[in-house]
């Protein structure tokens, strides 16, 4: 039978446990804040401003005292979000090993219909494949064991932004905090739209560990001095290895950019059915074929990223939000990271809840393999069914349940 008690006094003791220890830099109206926010994400799916005060609950029962409390915080110049984040991430840095993947991406936050929000710009929405107003969003997340994800940056921006100077510049922040607070472990992994000069070098000289695909047009130095392209390259060893008696489709070779002496290693694997072969630039060491096995490993955990992205817009509603404040949008979206930073949480701090909670999951969630949508079904049916509150208010049910 479900222990319904020890599932709300579970959840709030992780959630006291998570959120203590990020809230100490912050002022008491700033904690409340960050608490109450967190759990009303998280039992309603959304941020929508109006839907979460519906699960925030305070002294006065008054709806427009808290919508108004909530937006003051949202647009605040109080209310600035980096130290919060920079205590997230001293919380979580005991699981970041050297050997942990670290994915980088860039996505859109679509807004179709908006028309007068501030740094508003068109951005290429994937989902429909065009143009739309928007903003861009730097998201940075760590892969752990058994497909855990914990989101570390989610940089939201206008292009147009003074403060935002450009896109590169925006992404080589991200990675200069992250490789800050984590002391430089992890191995990055990024898509061909990362296979840019300054990237790279903010990368060597940071002497991070990263695994990049290769556009193909890239010119590299071969260990005799030949500068030649990184696509011709990879045609002239899949040639060396037909003539060889071994037959493999993975190849790798020891290369340097022309205006850098890093070494560094192109790998290369030519997938069934696919004409154009899968090219990877790395820093880590290929001198054998598991090696290179390795490294063409670490760039297929690569497309977890897109998941997560997936479930933030699909079940947190990242693109759901009925907002026009700029800063608001931001720090709406660092909201978001943390709660899914938070489930996260329960699935590395106790597998026993985590599958309570799951046992709650609708039966159309079950066969889900990325198990985030199961866990955040089962605790907003919990919720609904035994109005949870991971705070001080004791479990009550429904008059009808």
């Amino acid at each position: 039978m479900l222990r319904k008690d020890f599932i709300l006094c579970k959840t709030r003791n992780l959630l006291n446990e998570f959120i203590r220890p990020i809230t100490t830099v912050a002022d008491k109206p700033r904690q409340r804040f960050l608490r109450q926010t967190l759990k009303a994400i998280l039992l309603s799916g959304s941020l929508v401003v109006t839907e979460l005060a519906f699960f925030i609950h305070d002294k006065c029962s008054d709806r427009f005292y808290t919508l108004k409390r909530l937006l003051n915080h949202l647009t605040s110049t109080r209310g600035d979000l980096t130290p919060v984040v920079t205590a997230y991430h001293q919380t979580i840095r005991r699981f970041i090993q050297p050997d942990t993947p670290i994915l980088i991406d860039v996505t859109d936050i679509a807004k179709p219909r908006a028309r007068k929000m501030k740094y508003l710009k068109l951005v290429y929405d994937g989902s429909e494949s065009r143009l739309v107003p928007g903003y861009w969003c730097v998201e940075v997340y760590a892969h752990l064991k058994n497909k855990r994800i914990l989101p570390l940056v989610m940089d939201t921006f206008g292009i147009d932004d003074p403060a935002a100077k450009s896109m590169n510049c925006r992404i080589i922040s991200a990675i200069e905090t992250v490789n800050k607070d984590f002391s430089g472990n992890g191995i990055w992994v990024a898509d061909r739209g990362f296979d840019r000069l300054n990237l790279l070098e903010t990368w060597i000289s940071q002497s991070c560990n990263f695994v990049v695909r290769q556009r193909g047009d890239r010119c590299v130095v071969t260990p005799n001095g030949v500068r030649i392209i990184v696509s011709d390259l990879v045609e002239h060893l899949r040639q060396q290895r037909a003539t060889t008696a071994v037959r493999c489709n993975v190849v790798f070779c020891k290369v340097r950019l022309p205006d850098n002496p890093k070494s560094l290693y192109v790998v290369s694997s030519w997938l069934p059915g696919k004409d154009r072969p899968l090219i990877l630039l790395t820093s880590m060491v290929v001198e054998n074929i598991e090696q290179a096995g390795d490294v063409i490993r670490h760039y297929k955990q690569r497309w977890v990223c897109e998941e997560a992205g997936r479930f933030l817009k699909s079940h947190v509603g990242l693109e759901r939000f009925r907002i026009r404040r700029y800063e608001a949008i931001q720090r709406l979206v660092i909201l978001a990271m943390l709660a899914m930073a938070f489930l996260t949480w329960i699935l590395l701090r106790s597998r026993q809840l985590a599958g309570s909670i799951f046992s709650l999951t609708s039966r159309f969630r079950k066969k889900s393999k990325f198990v985030y949508y199961r866990l955040l079904d089962g605790l907003q049916e919990f919720g609904r069914l035994y109005r949870l509150r991971l705070g001080k208010i004791p479990l009550e049910p429904l008059e009808n349940g």
